[in-house]
């Protein structure tokens, strides 16, 4: 997998100085996500470079500031995280894709939520990281309108929108930060939550009365 930060695929490469360097921002990068991933929001320059075992300096040989290598670490962990979604099967029951989309975003928020404190505390000092939070939740959005394609199609173009943003905020990560970390829902019972909030707005907002409801 190509490294953020490297235009050129050098994975062929037979220059020992750019397979080391390809190594060392690869470590770095690691270091930082391993201290998100253990509570830590705002790894220092310091802990990083002591979790990669290389010298304090050798950080900014690689990265121009902390903030470059924040970015370059939150958007590593967006490449693998957030891969290309699940394949919908527009023919199945909307109470199915109801709960496959539960499960498969319970399950991928709940990975997600270190990195996700993280990119909110430094996305102020790190704008890059910002862009690419508001980047993610434009991907978050396009899916939504994906998932439940076949009831939006139905829709008119007022309607689709004030209904699609309340799927947006139905199944948004901002939903399950909310129930487990400020409502502290335990994983199994803020899942169970989310599934039956979900359907109850997506059946309101997609089916029947709801539909003439949302464009109201």
């Amino acid at each position: 997998m190509k490294i953020v930060g490297f235009p050129v695929d050098v994975s062929s490469s037979r220059d020992e100085r750019i397979v080391r360097g390809q190594s060392i921002r690869r470590s770095l990068i690691q270091a930082t996500l391993d201290l998100i991933q253990a509570g830590d929001v705002e790894p220092t320059s310091g802990a990083v470079a002591t979790i990669a075992g290389l010298p304090s300096r050798t950080l900014f040989q690689h990265f121009t500031s902390l903030s470059d290598l924040y970015a370059a670490a939150f958007d590593f962990a967006a490449s693998r995280a957030f891969s290309p979604d699940r394949q919908v099967d527009s023919a199945a029951p909307l109470a199915s894709r109801i709960a496959l989309l539960v499960s498969d975003r319970a399950q991928l928020f709940e990975a997600w939520l270190p990195l996700w404190s993280f990119a909110e505390r430094v996305r102020r000092v790190a704008p890059a990281v910002g862009v690419g939070v508001a980047q993610l939740r434009r991907l978050l959005r396009e899916r939504i309108a994906v998932w439940f394609a076949v009831e939006l199609d139905t829709l008119d173009p007022e309607a689709r929108v004030l209904v699609l943003d309340s799927l947006d905020r139905a199944f948004g990560l901002d939903s399950w930060m909310n129930m487990r970390e400020r409502l502290r829902l335990s994983p199994m019972h803020a899942s169970r939550t989310w599934r039956f909030t979900a359907e109850a707005i997506v059946q309101r907002a997609l089916t029947g009365p709801g539909q003439s409801s949302a464009a109201a």
